[in-house]
């Protein structure tokens, strides 16, 4: 054979060896990721309807009434609480700035709304409370989206002076 010939032969199967076993012995590389994530306590609270304890004006002696939505979602165990913030210094009471209409006469109660928690409402009349938050709802879990309907009841005495009266009330939305 020529010498030629035999180089090109050697050189064919030299790139043919090559390319069957080139990289069989080449080393390996691995690399891993863990994904990792930490979920915290998500709590929504918007109250809906407010407008329906913002009441006309009102004779002495009348009993106005209004319900308030509170809507709801968590991914955890909740509670619902209020308390007076606002008002007569001290006690949250309905004030006109100069007179004021006890806690006593300003009650709720709440029962579950559409859609429906899981849980307890207050369902005896509860005063607002300027010192302490009270409890609207306990025992809920976990949810998406429900309701909690509260209803104010707003006993005005006969002998309330005229004026005007206000008081903030706050709600609180907590992991339980």
């Amino acid at each position: 054979m020529k010498p030629k010939m035999l180089l090109f032969i050697l050189i064919l199967g030299a790139i043919a060896t090559f390319s069957l076993f080139g990289t069989a012995g080449a080393a390996q590389d691995t690399e891993q990721v863990s994904p990792s994530v930490t979920v915290t306590s998500t709590l929504s609270l918007t109250l809906e309807d407010t407008t329906n304890v913002q009441w006309e004006p009102q004779s002495a002696g009348s009993n106005p009434t209004g319900t308030i939505q509170a809507r709801i979602s968590a991914n955890t165990g909740w509670a619902l609480t209020v308390q007076a913030t606002g008002g007569w210094p001290g006690t949250g009471e309905l004030t006109d700035g100069n007179h004021r209409i006890p806690s006593s006469y300003f009650k709720y109660t709440s029962a579950a709304g559409d859609p429906t928690p899981s849980g307890q409402g207050t369902s005896s009349a509860t005063a607002f409370d300027g010192s302490n938050q009270t409890s609207v709802w306990t025992a809920g879990t976990a949810i998406g989206d429900c309701r909690v309907a509260i209803t104010y009841d707003l006993q005005i005495p006969a002998t309330q002076d005229p004026g005007s009266y206000t008081t903030t009330h706050t709600y609180t939305l907590a992991s339980s």
